[in-house]
């Protein structure tokens, strides 16, 4: 069955019509719950440290190159100078739990 093109504007009107027609109760829309992820945990500087010397067993450029970051930015990390995006937590966390998959990253 083909799809039959419609224009904008009676896209809308339906669109309309459709949350009219929700609103009074005629139509029930469907609708999906999920959990959200919990933010990802802030690591120390020693954390950072540990995970890359104990658990990777990587230099601060072998790190920096892993998370495509500055060496600079590594060695701020560790130094406490500065604390990592949001987003390098979670990467952070996802390695912690899962260091593995660091290796196939490296293609081993």
């Amino acid at each position: 069955m083909k799809n039959k093109k419609i224009s904008l504007g009676q896209a809308l009107i339906e669109s309309l019509n459709s949350a009219i027609a929700h609103e009074r109760g005629e139509v029930r829309l469907e609708t999906v719950e999920r959990e959200l992820a919990p933010p990802a945990p802030e690591f120390s500087k020693n954390q950072i440290k540990q995970l890359r010397t104990q658990i990777l067993h990587y230099t601060q450029l072998e790190f920096a190159s892993l998370l495509n970051v500055d060496i600079g930015t590594v060695r701020h990390w560790e130094q406490g100078l500065r604390k990592p995006s949001k987003s390098v937590y979670r990467l952070l966390e996802i390695i912690l739990k899962k260091p593995e998959i660091v290796l196939e990253l490296k293609g081993a």
